[in-house]
């Protein structure tokens, strides 16, 4: 089984490699795409992963952050099959649009944000409508600039939040008590997603008191 990971906002595909190697212990097949996330190309952001998708199917997307807008933005544009792709795993990604962003554009700093607006960071209304399998994961330790521009009035990672994870169509929504970048080396994120992929649902303490 093949998954392949997205990294976010002012990233590069390197500081998705701990969560690679995690998942890759776990016995998946891991590939990590690497782009500019301000100077977003989209064709060759989606031949990337058409290069890295399995053709006999059994894949998986995991994006964090701007990741999984992108990943949605792929299925639209390729109208991929559930048999080509089961399951999407969006790590902190504001799938509606970030608040932070409308923040930092108030400030006259929109310009640091290149083109990744085009790619869903603004809020918007949309919902899941595509046939794989959505597992929304939000961080719930609010450090980060978003208190510093904002406040802390909502619950967030420090740069998204909770409310701005969900999409209304997803399959499941775990909190996990991490930053919006720590997130992406957490152990427990990757058992999260592993268990996800297996059962269609994330892994809570009391379905194990209760087993």
């Amino acid at each position: 089984m093949k998954i392949i990971l997205i990294h976010g906002l002012y990233m590069h595909g390197v500081v998705m490699q701990p969560l690679s190697q995690l998942l890759a212990g776990k016995g998946y097949t891991t590939d990590v795409i690497s782009y500019n996330s301000v100077s977003i190309e989209e064709d060759d952001v989606f031949r990337s992963i058409d290069k890295l998708i399995d053709p006999s199917g059994n894949n998986i997307l995991v994006g964090h952050s701007l990741g999984g807008l992108m990943i949605k933005h792929y299925l639209t544009a390729r109208q991929v099959t559930a048999e080509q792709v089961s399951h999407v795993i969006a790590i902190g990604s504001p799938l509606q649009g970030a608040s932070i962003v409308d923040a930092i554009q108030a400030l006259g700093l929109g310009q640091i944000l290149g083109n990744s607006t085009d790619y869903g960071l603004e809020n918007h209304n949309s919902d899941w409508c595509f046939p794989q399998k959505l597992g929304c994961i939000a961080g719930t330790m609010a450090i980060g600039f978003r208190p510093l521009l904002i406040g802390n009035t909502h619950p967030s990672d420090g740069t998204v939040t909770l409310e701005e994870t969900k999409i209304t169509g997803m399959t499941d929504h775990l909190e996990i008590n991490h930053t919006h970048t720590s997130l992406i080396f957490s152990a427990e994120v990757a058992e999260q997603i592993d268990y996800f992929i297996r059962f269609n649902s994330f892994f809570r303490q009391q379905e194990e008191s209760t087993a």
